[in-house]
């Protein structure tokens, strides 16, 4: 194709040159071409070519979002519920977003300030005798989601969201920490405080995703936000029922 159109430029120059007897007037208007070349060049690839990816990136991203609302309803909101059922610290978020589904970009902005400043308060209080049922919930819901959660990671677009593709590396990290470990027996006071460490990384991210996809629904999808806030993983009195 490029062979072609410099083919049919050149001839229709030649047949400029050489049959309509002015070949200053085109010598000139050759000239004045190639000056506009870098003109052409700056607007198409610096302007236009931006623009283009741009649009392209914004894409991606809503494909992005589309995909965070997967991972919610496969395995998000099951590690949201379990871990904010033993947080001493629950009612606090839940006042926090309380008026959420109210919230504007600025509110949105606002939490999320506040997220990277002062992250989730997490402190679990887990009776000695429910620990080892705690960690095999989590064991089971990590076990049946592992290769979902590979599916993701080798999806190159993840790399585009920095926010999940840590929440991701977090996640297969507390998977490996839980997998290996056989013999609940042996699981001491300090090791628990350690799993309780690789938890809290894993919650202080899924809270931050979680806002950032209902923000996402907010805008675009505002059906699919009710149904999300209907069973909000951090309170435990919400109804997925609408009632009277």
């Amino acid at each position: 194709m490029g062979i072609v159109l410099l083919l049919v430029s050149f001839l229709i120059y030649a047949f400029a040159f050489f049959f309509l007897n002015e070949p200053d007037k085109v010598i000139f208007y050759i000239v004045i071409d190639c000056a506009f070349i870098p003109i052409d060049v700056l607007i198409v690839v610096l302007v236009l070519e931006s623009i283009i990816e741009k649009k392209k990136k914004e894409t991606v991203l809503e494909k992005l979002d589309m995909i965070l609302g997967v991972f919610f309803s496969e395995m998000g909101n099951d590690l949201l519920e379990i871990i904010s059922k033993v947080n001493n610290d629950n009612d606090e978020i839940i006042h926090k977003i309380r008026n959420i589904d109210k919230w504007d970009d600025d509110d949105f902005k606002h939490a999320y300030k506040y997220l990277k400043t002062h992250g989730v308060k997490f402190s679990p209080e887990i009776p000695e005798s429910e620990v080892q049922g705690f960690i095999i919930s989590l064991k089971n819901i990590m076990k049946r989601n592992h290769d979902f959660l590979i599916e993701l990671l080798e999806n190159p677009n993840v790399l585009e969201k920095v926010g999940f593709s840590s929440l991701l590396l977090a996640l297969f990290h507390l998977d490996d920490e839980l997998e290996l470990r056989n013999d609940l027996d042996k699981i001491s006071s300090s090791d628990f405080k350690h799993i309780i460490e690789d938890i809290d990384r894993v919650y202080c991210r899924l809270t931050y995703e979680w806002i950032k996809y209902l923000q996402f629904l907010n805008h675009n999808y505002p059906y699919m936000s009710s149904l999300t806030l209907r069973v909000n993983p951090f309170n435990p009195e919400v109804n997925v029922y609408i009632s009277d």
